[in-house]
């Protein structure tokens, strides 16, 4: 819905707080207008402008002979009175009751709006935040594509250890799916354990048995692993991991979720996996 109407009288009609006056200078105080006129002017559907008649919000007056209804200059200031009450946010209901409010009810009432507005606004604050770690987790995903086996500390302390059927830890996943980590050791890559990230400080709520892995070096090369969600979910880690035994001897392996996607016509989970570098 355009607002401008609201501050910017049409080319064909003029209004002001004292007096409305067509261009041609005549007195209009007592002009009539048709709906397709006021729905134009205003840039609202003339089946909103019924809808706001049926809910006791306007009145406007209804030739006899044919019924059309007409609408006068006190009609256009109710319907820029809506248009302002509703771009704040206000319902019709508590449009059309809002002449019965003392000062005060008026301020309570735009107060409950304000508070409204500003709970909206932290959770789309929140919203464009992980919006903007998922984009992240794109360029990720190319950087390590693009130049992988950078040496590199890691951005975790502590895993411990997740279950599905655990809410709080499920809740952390849901809010950030890259706390999703997988922990592998070189020497034993079959056995793997899943868990979720978690911060050192933390990580002293958690009884030990259910922590999976704890930093200790901070000397590991990254790399994008890619697995199959397919038979078997076949990954590409045995591979690298042999690359990277050519030069290094390897210990922990920890590779951490990015995102859900396909490439050439198979669908896979990215993780940008550590793996811990021991001379």
């Amino acid at each position: 819905m355009s607002s401008c109407a609201l501050y910017k009288p049409s080319s064909y009609l003029n209004v002001n707080k004292k007096r409305a006056t067509i261009a041609t200078g005549k007195d209009v105080m007592d002009h009539l207008f048709q709906i397709g006129e006021i729905s134009q002017f205003f840039d609202v559907p003339a089946s909103t402008l019924r809808y706001w008649e049926d809910k006791g919000i306007l009145h406007p007056e209804k030739q006899s002979e044919n019924h059309y209804r007409e609408y006068s200059i006190e009609d256009l200031m109710t319907i820029s009175d809506v248009i302002y009450y509703k771009n704040l946010g206000l319902q019709l209901k508590e449009i059309r009751d809002m002449g019965g409010l003392t000062p005060v009810q008026h301020g309570q009432l735009f107060a409950e709006k304000l508070s409204e507005l500003e709970q909206q606004q932290k959770l789309l604050t929140h919203r464009m935040e992980k919006l903007r770690r998922h984009i992240q987790a794109v360029k990720i995903l190319e950087e390590l594509k693009n130049d992988p086996y950078q040496e590199s500390g890691i951005d975790t302390d502590c895993i411990v250890s997740f279950d599905l059927i655990e809410r709080e830890k499920l809740c952390q996943y849901i809010e950030d799916p890259y706390l999703y980590s997988r922990v592998q050791h070189s020497q034993t890559l079959p056995k793997e354990q899943r868990g979720i990230t978690v911060s050192s400080d933390m990580a002293k709520s958690f009884p030990e048995t259910s922590i999976l892995w704890k930093k200790e070096t901070n000397r590991y090369l990254t790399f994008l692993m890619k697995e199959e969600i397919a038979a078997g979910f076949p990954n590409d880690l045995p591979c690298h991991l042999a690359h990277i035994q050519k030069t290094h001897r390897t210990g922990s392996i920890i590779s951490r979720f990015l995102l859900c996607a396909q490439e050439c016509g198979r669908t896979y989970d990215y993780y940008k996996t550590f793996v811990e570098i021991l001379s």
